[in-house]
């Protein structure tokens, strides 16, 4: 056996993308490489890890890479008609000129879903029973209706990209997307009691320092919830926000935060934070400074240590999971609470707490007053909204009373 040639015994292919795409050992080296057939030939290079999950992601890249790699080449060959190919030609084409948020979004569905489903196939080739059969493909995967529809607005972007080039004459008819999306039901959310006992569960967690899939449980996931709670923002922020983010203010005695981290999904208008998250914040400076000496302006806020943003995510996500699970909540009330229902939670919370106008709500949440009323407001029942309803009239009362006591007076 030659020493680049590949162990059999190591050979691993990668879920979702070409069988001829592999990882695998070879005598001459401590790291995996990746090897994919393509355009008649053998395509190798070392990942550079012997991890076989940094491994896999490495050989995703190098995939794409080869595919991409065709279309730099002016020939204008059949061979360059691939989708990955001119899907990655659109994507390029419009990195400058699209919102930031909004090409990211794409490129992860592009790299997600279509590339694996679509591949190398020529973009001619593309009919209407594939495209219902990656809808099918989606659905078996647990994708909800929204995001079915969201998956084809951007295969029909790469499309009409292909008819603007003359790659293809006329787009496919696309399949509708059944189902009632998710984006119209109402949003669970934590009442109360179920909060007190997620975060008090949190600390629990904590104090018996319960690993989850070799992560320990800290109390920074009890403060995070809290500050989420808190703050109105979305999971996605966790993503972006810094410590430079965030902003301490002070108006005599009264002190909030005021959030002013890149916009994740629609506005970057500035958040005004609840006074509660003055607190929250220092206790999270003063755990972390327990493992280091200060705290960069570039940090992350929270799990700062997973520089890969997209991994840290999952951490928290699973690790909120296994919190909420020993509650009991989810079981108890049929909800389908997910880190996205914190967001809800401390929206609600205004509305039947605070006697707070929707437009004012919507902007600091960075949302709209139309999904206010349709999503969180739907919520709300009569005796929730009683008492601020009776509130006017015991303004009103006491208004009368007054000038009832001046005229006798006079």
């Amino acid at each position: 056996m030659s020493r680049t040639t590949p162990i059999p015994s190591s050979i691993q292919t990668i879920n979702g993308y070409p069988k001829k795409l592999v990882i695998y050992l070879t005598p001459a080296s401590q790291f995996y490489w990746t090897r994919v057939y393509y355009q008649g030939k053998y395509h190798t290079q070392s990942t550079k890890t012997n991890d076989v999950k940094k491994a896999k992601q490495v050989a995703i890249k190098f995939y794409e890479q080869t595919l991409v790699n065709s279309v730099l080449s002016d020939d204008p060959s059949e061979t360059n008609k691939s989708f990955a190919v001119v899907g990655r030609a659109y994507l390029d084409s419009v990195e400058n000129t699209q919102l930031k948020q909004t090409y990211r979004n794409d490129l992860s569905r592009f790299n997600h879903a279509l590339v694996p489903f679509f591949g190398e196939q020529d973009i001619q080739t593309i009919t209407n029973a594939q495209i219902s059969r990656f809808l099918a493909t989606l659905k078996k995967d647990g994708s909800s209706s929204a995001t079915q529809t969201h998956y084809l607005v951007v295969l029909r972007k790469i499309l009409k990209f292909a008819i603007a080039n003359d790659l293809i004459d006329k787009l496919p008819v696309f399949p509708k997307v059944h189902g009632k999306l998710q984006t119209s039901q109402k949003r669970d959310y934590l009442t109360d009691e179920e909060y007190d006992s997620l975060i008090k569960m949190s600390e629990v967690c904590a104090s018996e320092q319960t690993i989850v899939r070799g992560v320990t449980i800290t109390l920074e996931m009890k403060l995070l919830i809290q500050f989420m709670v808190n703050s109105f923002i979305r999971p996605s922020d966790l993503r972006v926000l810094k410590h430079k983010h965030v902003n301490i203010k002070k108006d005599g005695e009264d002190a909030w935060i005021v959030l002013s981290h890149p916009a994740t999904k629609t506005t970057a208008n500035e958040v005004q934070a609840m006074p509660a998250t003055v607190g929250i914040y220092k206790q999270l400076c003063d755990l972390r400074l327990k493992t280091q000496k200060k705290i960069s302006p570039d940090e992350f806020v929270f799990f700062p240590q997973y520089k890969i943003r997209d991994t840290a995510m999952s951490v928290i996500g699973r690790l909120f999971r296994e919190i909420l699970d020993r509650t009991g909540i989810a079981e108890q009330t049929d909800k389908n609470v997910t880190l996205y229902s914190l967001r809800h939670t401390a929206i609600m919370m205004r509305l039947v707490k605070g006697n707070v106008n929707t437009l004012h709500l919507a902007r600091n949440a960075r949302t709209s007053q139309q999904m206010i009323d349709q999503f969180y407001a739907a919520h709300l029942t009569t005796d929730q909204v009683r008492e601020h309803l009776h509130r006017f009239e015991s303004v009103e009362k006491k208004k009368i009373a007054q000038k009832t006591v001046k005229s006798k007076k006079t």
